[in-house]
């Protein structure tokens, strides 16, 4: 998880950190593997689900606690 102060990105640990710069290498590797016309259709794709989370009735917390990937308290 990060949090964000002024324009710095903190992150809460270095697995955190390391998640996240290795989501971005495959995110890159992604987009050099397929044409626009692919990425065009993942862009929909995922802003659809976006979208459809305004209607959900779960904050992201009460979601986590729910799976049990959050304990109580944090």
């Amino acid at each position: 998880m990060i949090t964000q102060k002024g324009s710095v990105l903190r992150f809460r640990s270095k697995r955190d950190m390391k998640e996240r710069l290795a989501f971005i290498k495959l995110y890159v590797k992604r987009l050099k593997e397929n044409p626009d016309a692919v990425f065009r259709q993942q862009v929909k794709f995922v802003n659809s689900f976006l979208a459809s989370t305004k209607d959900f009735p779960l904050t992201g917390e009460e979601y986590l606690k729910m799976k049990g990937e959050l304990r109580e308290g944090n």
